[in-house]
This record gives C-alpha cells, structure tokens and sequence, in this order.
C-alpha cells in the first residue's frame, strides 16, 4: 500500500505508466481526488454508510479516476484522455451510482433482478477487470477471470472441483448486485481503513515524517559495522509502520540506503538485496501489515488490536534476522560505519523532529483506548495537519493540504482495484461452495499430514503472490488455502497469519518478485541475483510462520504463561542468530561447512520452542560457536 511514497516516487513504482496533466484536465483529477479524500473522511468520522452505499460510492470515485490517469495501451496519449478513456469512466460512474442510490430496492428484492441490471452487471465487470488490467498488468484479471469460467462450467469440472454450475444471469446478479461479489468484504476494507491508512501516510510524507525516519535511522545505526545497511533496516522498519507496500519502501528508503552501502564496500546486489528483504519486512510491521491487518480483523471477526499483538514478535524475529546477517556480512568483510561526525545525533533528530511521530503514538493510544482504526486514523491526520505549523518548511497550507488529499486519492488506486477484482474470487468461490471443497482435496493430496499441508500452503501462497499486491495475494491465498490448516485444527488468526507471510515474501522470490526487481534498478544490480539474496537475508522468515502452528504459544495472542513465552522468544532469537551464522558463514572467522550445517540445524531447533529442541539447539550451536573461537578464528590468518 503506497502510503509514503511521493509523486515522483509513486512514478517509479509504478514504471511511470500515470498520467500527468495540466489545466482543466489536471483541475478535474484534482476536484475528483478531493472529493474522494472528504467523502472517506467525512464516513469515518461520523459514521460509514451502509455497506453497499459506501463501497458503491467509492468505486465511483475510484473507477473513473483509473480511466482518465491509467492509458489502455502504451501507444495511448499520455498527455489526455482518449475517448474510450472518457467512455469508461463515464459508464464506470453510471454503473457505480445506480448500485449507490438503489441499494434499498436491491436488497429488499432479494435475489430478484431487472433486464437492465443484468447490462449493467456485465458493463460494470468488464470496467473492473479493464481497470486492473491498467493498473496492476495481466496476471491478477486473468486468475480472477479464470474463477467465473470455474462458476460457469461447473458440471464439467473433474473429481471434486464438479458442482452445479451457476448460470450467466446468475454470476452478474452474485457479482454486481450482492455484497458478496465486487461489492464484497475485501472492497468494503478498501472503502474505509485502507484508504483512510493511505491518506496518513501521505500527510506523514508530506509534513516531513519519512525524512524523520531517516535521520533518526542514521543517528541510530550509521555508526555501527555495515551502518549504512542497518540504516536501511531501521528506516525500512518505521517506513513498514505507515506503508505496507515493499516497491514503495523500497523506492522510499532505498534511494539513500543503497547509494550509502555501495559506497562502504557492499557489492550492489547485497545492497539492493538488503533495502528488498528490510523492505518486504516494512509489510509486516504493525499498524498497516500491507492493510492486510483491516481484513484479517474483518474476515475473523476479531479486534483490529488482537491482530497487531498478534504480529509484534514475527516483526521482531524477521527485522533481527537480517540485522544479524548484516552484522556478520560486515564483519567477514571488514567493513565500518560511517564517522560520527558525518552523521545526526539522536538527541539532535529527536530535539528538531521528534515530535512527528506523534500522530503515530495518537493513533496508537486510540486503538488501545479501544477506538476503531478509522476513528484513530482520522486523529491521526489531524494530528499530523496540526504538527505541520511547528515548522514553517513542513506547514501545510490550502495548496499543499489539496495536494496531499490528492496524492493519497491516487496512492489508493491500485489497492481499491486490487481489492475489487479479488472480490469476483471470493464470490465465485462462495457461490459454487468450493472453498471447502479445496481444502478437502489439499488435505486428501496430503493425506492429511500438517507438515505436508502446511509445505502446500507455503507454496500455493507464494505461486499467488507473483507480481500481486500483497493485498490481493493474501486475499486468494487465505480463500484457497486457509481451509486446509483450519480443517486440521489449527486456529483462524494463526493459519491467516502463516497464510499472509508468505504472501508478503512473495516480493522477493523468483521469478516474479517486484520488491527486489525495484531494489535492483536502484542499486544497478543483476535481478535475480539480487532476488536470491534477499531470499538468504530473509530466510527466518520462511521458518518462522510454522512456528506459528506448531508452537502457537511464540505469539503475544496465544499466551498461556508469560514466562513460558518469554523464554520461547529468546531461544528464537537465539535461533535466528545461529541461522544467520548459517547462511554468512562465518563467526569472527570463516566456518566450515559441516559447522554451517550444525549450526542451521541447531537454528531451526531453538526456533521451535521446546524443552529437548531448545537443549539440542543450544548444544549444536554452542559447539559451532565453540569451535570456531577456540580453533577455526586461531588457524585463520589475519586479513584472510
């Protein structure tokens, strides 16, 4: 979710394919993103609509503005809108207000329909996969257009996948007439606390927080072994706090990091792959989790807090496996920070800005207040308006407030399409009873083995994330592959939390994976070397989710006894440690391979709490330790 990029920025996410214009045409985008920045602000402060009205209304804001800022083809102007453009958004309008201003009489016929609500249907389908396909390229239409011809051709599908088959008029009525379809849960988050999160990222941006983040990331840790790359991992941290979206992190907070690694002696494809796995990381950070925390709330019926608590201590181990590898890649390297005296001091940073990142504590006291995040996002912005008359370079006036209003309008695009187009998935799956169905043929391929499903689960999830917002691949992969984990007895928020990981590490894992590709053209590296790197930097985060299932007592929301979990979170620590020990190779001095073997085994040991794996972990990883210290640091010849 692009919440801090810039204009500028975005443009580089988004591989430069949005319009810009100028005069009436640049008034009109400018009045159409206001007017859907004070909607969603004026619902979240004194009430949303009912669900259709409110998710109806927003896609007539959001729609139209694709349409006239996304060209259909490379070979469209760049400068206007094409007629077809003009067409679309027009009938994307027209098909959005008629669900608007009669939800009553839809909902009150119940499953009844018109003629003319049946045009209207296919009208507004075709408009959605046509704006997807605009925004977020080919892949996500063709997989969600895949699940209407799965509705339709029903009686001819194999083994478990045959069901009733749902008629034409049918799939138009469930996708366009219910709150099942577009109009579905996933569009509903998109039309209140994604949006309303985008829209405080962009006044944090615009009133100087991402350059708070920065300097106090450099005061922090420029000084340190490897600092430069530990400034990447601390800024793309708090970045993680107000953006859950890794390209724009990655654009963000890489645009100095990297430059700054290269500089101290990193090769360019361990730089960009440190911005890409810190990046990816930024996705889990409470409080936006790549706006997946609003629908795992929604989905689980759960406090939106609930779900924060539930992710601190998978933050905590991911952000500390890479500092660890850092540490030592520096270290095998010989690489220093930067001078002190090159670098901000943290009472300086804090003295002259410090006071930026209290909307952030706002949003904060209101969720524990036990407000609702659109109440508390609301604060939020106000907050962050009010703290923008501290300083005159930073104050927001009539100009810069209607820029950000529009910036954040825009930044919420490829989301808002993003949740839509999944919302044909959903219901296609909801109509025809697959989803259960699905779970039963993972659990009959994995004869019921939790480790065999889980592996399923991990992959299936990762295969859905290729290229996809994150948003949308937790949505697909959680709707096909949560069933399983559940059926087999594991609980709702851990299995969607398993789920949404690797849906986020999907950013850095080949061949599609736009968080490294983006980090690669910052630092003028090789892709796919950069891609495997990342993958060795964020390797805990590929072990930790089974600890989710396995040892669900590791996560604040499962605690029994606060000593026990205490102490299963240091042994992971402690594991984490040994594994980056595994992947570096090295400890004070190279370790051989046996020993990296030992110590990776010993890793994943402490990492699964446990009595007798953390005594085993402790021992294997000890004697590498051990070994490496007393003989491997004392055969090794200075400088080698």
């Amino acid at each position: 979710m692009d919440t801090t990029v810039s204009e500028n920025q975005e443009k580089k996410v988004s591989s430069g394919k949005k319009r810009s214009f100028s005069g009436n045409l640049k008034i009109l985008v400018t009045v159409f993103t206001v007017a859907l920045a004070v909607f969603q602000l004026y619902t979240a402060f004194f009430g949303v609509l009912p669900a259709m009205q409110q998710r109806s209304l927003h896609l007539a804001f959001v729609l139209p503005l694709i349409f006239l800022l996304y060209p259909m083809w490379k070979t469209s102007p760049k400068d206007r809108p094409s007629l077809f453009d003009w067409i679309f958004a027009a009938a994307a309008a027209a098909c959005t207000v008629y669900v608007y201003l009669m939800y009553e009489d839809i909902a009150s016929r119940a499953g009844m329909y018109t003629q003319y609500e049946l045009y209207l249907g296919v009208a507004m389908i075709f408009l959605v996969f046509e704006a997807a396909r605009r925004v977020l390229g080919y892949p996500l239409p063709i997989f969600c257009g895949l699940f209407i011809l799965f509705a339709y051709y029903g009686r001819s599908m194999p083994g478990p996948f045959k069901h009733f088959g749902l008629s034409i008029p049918r799939i138009i009525e469930e996708l366009y007439l219910t709150t099942d379809g577009l109009f579905g849960l996933v569009t509903g988050v998109s039309a209140t606390y994604i949006y309303l999160f985008i829209l405080f990222g962009a006044f944090l941006s615009s009133t100087g927080t991402s350059q708070f983040f920065n300097d106090l990331s450099m005061a922090l840790t420029g000084h340190l072994k490897g600092g430069p790359a530990k400034i990447a991992v601390v800024s793309s941290a708090l970045m993680g706090t107000i953006s859950g979206s890794t390209s724009a992190n990655v654009a963000t907070t890489g645009a100095f990091t990297i430059p700054l690694m290269k500089k101290i002696g990193y090769q360019p494809h361990f730089a960009g792959a440190v911005e890409a796995a810190a990046s990816t990381g930024g996705q889990i950070m409470p409080p936006v989790l790549g706006a997946a925390a609003f629908i795992i709330a929604d989905s689980l019926g759960i406090s939106y807090l609930k779900v924060l608590s539930a992710a601190v201590v998978p933050a905590i181990l991911y952000f500390w496996s890479i500092w660890c590898c850092l540490s030592l890649e520096a270290a095998k390297l010989g690489l220093q920070g930067l001078p002190k005296d090159a670098l901000p001091r943290v009472k300086d940073v804090l003295v002259k800005s410090g006071y930026k990142s209290i909307p952030l504590f706002g949003i904060i006291y209101f969720l524990v207040q036990g407000y609702n995040p659109l109440y508390a996002g609301c604060w939020g912005i106000v907050l962050a308006t009010l703290l923008s008359f501290v300083k005159k370079e930073d104050r927001l006036d009539i100009k810069s407030f209607i820029a950000t209003l529009e910036d954040g309008s825009k930044s919420a695009l490829s989301v808002a399409i993003a949740c839509v187009i999944v919302g044909v998935v959903i219901g296609m799956m909801g109509a025809t009873g697959i989803a259960l169905k699905v779970g039963d043929v993972i659990l009959s391929f994995t004869k019921g083995n939790l480790l065999l499903t889980l592996i399923s689960t991990m992959i299936l999830s990762m295969i859905l994330g290729m290229g996809m917002p994150t948003t949308a691949s937790y949505v697909m992969a959680s709707a096909v592959a949560a069933p399983a984990l559940i059926l087999l007895g594991a609980k709702p928020l851990d299995v969607h939390f398993f789920v949404f990981f690797y849906a986020v590490l999907s950013s850095v894992t080949p061949p599609v994976c736009v968080g490294a590709y983006t980090a690669a053209g910052i630092a003028g590296s090789d892709p796919n070397k950069t891609a495997f790197t990342s993958i060795k930097l964020a390797l805990a985060g590929f072990i930790v989710p089974f600890v989710f299932i396995y040892s669900p007592e590791i996560m604040l929301t499962n605690v029994v006894s606060w000593p026990v979990t205490i102490f299963a979170i240091i042994t992971a620590l402690i594991g984490v440690f040994g594994l980056s020990i595994a992947t570096e190779g090295y400890i004070a001095a190279p370790v051989p391979f046996w020993g990296r073997l030992l110590a990776f085994a010993g890793a994943v040991l402490l990492i699964f709490p446990g009595v007798v794996t953390d005594a085993a972990g402790f021992s294997l990883l000890g004697l590498v330790i051990f070994y490496n210290l007393k003989f491997q640091k004392r055969s090794t010849p200075a400088g080698a």
